[in-house]
């Protein structure tokens, strides 16, 4: 009994664990929720309501959109992650290592969805469907940090019902109610005598919020202000251990452990140079600092273990780029990008491969006629370089059996981008 509190314990942790080190965003935020907004590099996004899926950045951004809008459109995104081991130990007995694990990414599209309608000249509603949150990755058997991760899936699933106001000919208000549906499936090996697997699934539905501004103080220039709430999340779980070689050697149990996403805080400015060219800017502030310890609790809801520390720290993110309105078909845009990661060198893990990234992005919208136009992007994300350097039980509650994964990180994004817009 007490070896499955502990196992309990452990994998409760690696299930928020799992939720931070995304290949495709700093943390495990996925930018990726607006094709157009991507071109630039998401700089502008809370100030420049280009289509329906201002509603994922500033939902006030609905009041210049006349009429209905719908906006569909899906990201590609194709992760390179490098791992190499820098003198990783494993517990004596324990099978040698066989690689390094491989690129643990596949290809994955981000697809969202957005409408907006206006009711009256001063009040519109819209809908969206997007992905914030989310990771994917499966190393190669038997590779070096199997004991830490061997296989994850996260999935955020956010449904939000819409509004926004236009106060006067300058100011606009708009809020959205965030529903959102998690689902999560870890993997990792253990070992006490014999080699095991530990697999863990869990989901949740929780709610939140968004609340947003949109001024134009001066004809040309528009300021965006936006802010979405923190989500806290139970998420329930059930985990499976198998042939672990402890006593005894397999578990299914039940448990459950919280999970916080973070508020994010963005201000935007969009400034027309000429009826052409305009210029793009935005600070993005993510109040990681409240994922900073995970306390699991068994199903009756008392604490098992003790809570373990995350050490996340607030980012911030800044981006710069412009829209150029080549002719009355051709809008053309670029940006650049530079998004901290909220991780640190005492707690990174081969869940969380993280590091600070570079954005570089450039695309276009095409309007075929007065009701559809089509958006494209393109953006390479290069990610710094980091390390890893932690401690694993590799059978919690049978004795010291530790492996120390020690290993060098490396990574980078591609990511293509395609949507459809229709005016109704």
């Amino acid at each position: 009994m007490r070896l499955n509190k502990l196992l309990l314990s452990t994998a409760s942790a690696v299930l928020v664990l799992a939720a931070a080190g995304s290949a495709n965003a700093a943390g495990f935020y996925i930018q990726e929720q607006s094709v157009s907004g991507q071109g630039a590099s998401f700089a502008g996004a809370a100030a420049q309501p280009r289509d329906a899926s201002v509603i994922f950045f500033n939902p006030a951004g609905m009041t210049h959109l006349e009429g209905g809008n719908a906006h569909l459109g899906v990201s590609l995104l194709v992760p390179t992650g490098d791992l190499k081991d820098t003198g990783t130990t494993l517990p004596a007995g324990a099978p040698a290592s066989t690689g390094d694990g491989g690129n643990p990414y596949d290809p994955t599209p981000v697809p969202s969805g957005y409408i907006t309608q206006q009711i009256t000249n001063s009040f519109w509603v819209g809908f969206g469907v997007s992905a914030p949150f989310g990771l994917a990755n499966e190393y190669d058997e038997g590779w070096f940090g199997r004991y830490d991760s061997t296989e994850t899936e996260l999935i955020t699933t956010d449904f939000t019902p819409s509004a926004a106001y236009k106060v006067n000919d300058w100011l606009s208000i708009g809020g959205s109610v965030i529903v959102q549906a998690v689902d999560a499936e870890l993997k990792n090996n253990l070992y006490a005598g014999a080699e095991g697997t530990q697999t863990l699934d869990g989901d949740d539905i929780s709610f939140g919020w968004k609340a947003g501004i949109l001024a134009e103080p001066w004809k040309g220039t528009r300021i965006g202000l936006d802010y979405r709430s923190k989500i806290k999340h139970t998420l329930e779980g059930r985990l499976v251990v198998e042939d672990s070689g402890a006593t005894p050697p397999n578990a299914n149990i039940v448990g459950r452990a919280d999970l916080n996403l973070p508020e994010i805080a963005t201000f935007s400015v969009a400034q027309d140079v000429n009826e052409k060219l305009t210029l793009l800017g935005s600070a993005t502030w993510f109040g990681w600092d409240s994922y900073d310890q995970i306390q699991v609790k068994n199903i009756a809801g008392g604490n098992v273990g003790d809570p373990v520390i995350q050490g996340y720290e607030n980012t911030m993110a800044y981006a710069v780029g412009f829209d150029y309105k080549l002719d009355d078909s051709w809008t053309l845009r670029a940006g650049y990008q530079f998004d901290e990661t909220p991780t640190t060198d005492e707690y990174r893990t081969s869940r969380t491969p993280d590091g600070d990234r570079h954005w570089f992005s450039a695309g276009g919208t095409y309007s075929l006629n007065d009701k559809w136009s089509f958006d494209f992007s393109g953006t390479y994300i290069d990610i710094e370089e980091e390390t890893i350097d932690i401690t694993r039980n590799t059978a919690p509650g049978v004795g010291a059996l530790e492996s120390d994964i020690k290993a060098d990180t490396d990574g980078h994004v591609f990511i293509i981008g395609a949507g459809v817009n229709y005016k109704f």
